[in-house]
């Protein structure tokens, strides 16, 4: 009974996720815009634990700084520009390399181009911050060839609509639970490697400062991009208030070396970089995720 349940729960989220697709593709996009906050904005009311656990991180990064009220308030962003975001992303199709430019611009993007054009490939590191599906099809439009890591979805109807998208959008799509080969054969044909490098995942991984805090952080990048001699470009986008997004590239990290000390010097730079890109636009990342279990846990 308990599966019946759970595949009708299912089939009900994918025709309502089609379904908005279809609306917010309809609609103009300022419209679309807007309505994906309020559904944020919904989601904020209704999913009581994400919206707790948001706040809690909140409150332990911003909690001396900000009332309660204030963090609050944040968190209710959050869920809004969440639901923006995901407006551009159901919009993936519509954008092309005759039209991205007036929706997404970067700076930086020469640190990026000087270390693909050494030829030994480019592991980008990055965050859930913003619409970062965005960033790699920007990416693929200006002629890079981009290979991303993903994990699927729970539901494999839904995981091959964003699989659909990313590969119309010109990336390679590399499957989390067999990335290490796959990632050094894109690197050693010079591909740029995207990894979202902010979370909590049950892969390698050691922990380091983040917000102050003790998080546990993938070492993939440092280990993965030493051994095929690559640099990690750390990188990141936002949206900004009149609604278009910028790519923000910043310089190359060399890859300490091989011992535990050098991976760990490397995890620490790579990881300072992206909460820098989170600082500067805190509205714009996933708080919901338990980013600091492991330090919880000890």
């Amino acid at each position: 009974m308990a599966s019946l349940i759970k595949r009708l729960r299912n089939a009900a989220i994918y025709r309502a996720v089609c379904a908005l697709i279809g609306l917010m593709n309809a609609l103009p996009r300022r419209h679309a815009l807007s309505l994906g906050g309020w559904i944020g904005g919904l989601a904020y009311l209704a999913a009581r634990g994400p919206r707790c656990l948001a706040i809690s991180n909140l409150k332990l990064v911003y909690g001396e700084a900000q009332s309660r009220r204030q963090i609050r308030r944040l968190g209710r962003t959050v869920f809004r520009e969440m639901g923006r975001n995901v407006v551009d992303v159901a919009r993936l199709p519509r954008v092309t390399a005759e039209n991205v430019d007036a929706l997404v611009r970067a700076d930086g993007l020469s640190y990026l181009e000087s270390a693909y054009g050494a030829g030994k490939g480019v592991v980008a590191v990055s965050a859930h911050l913003g619409n970062f599906e965005l960033m790699g099809a920007f990416l693929a439009l200006k002629g890079f060839r981009v290979t991303v890591v993903a994990a699927p979805l729970y539901d494999p109807r839904l995981d091959a609509l964003l699989q659909e998208n990313r590969v119309r959008g010109g990336l390679e799509v590399v499957a989390r639970d067999r990335a290490t080969s796959a990632i050094l054969r894109a690197l050693r044909k010079g591909h740029v490697v995207g990894l979202l490098v902010d979370q909590d995942t049950r892969g390698a991984g050691i922990a380091v400062p983040f917000f102050g805090h003790p998080a546990k952080t993938p070492t993939g990048p440092a280990v993965l991009a030493d051994r095929a001699g690559a640099p990690i470009v750390p990188m990141a986008i936002h949206r900004l208030p009149d609604d278009t997004h910028l790519v923000t590239v910043r310089s190359p990290i060399r890859p300490a070396g091989r011992t535990p000390e050098d991976v760990e010097k490397t995890t620490r730079a790579y990881t300072g970089e992206l909460e820098r890109f989170i600082r500067n636009a805190p509205a714009q990342w996933v708080w919901m995720h338990d980013r600091w279990r492991a330090s919880k846990e000890a």
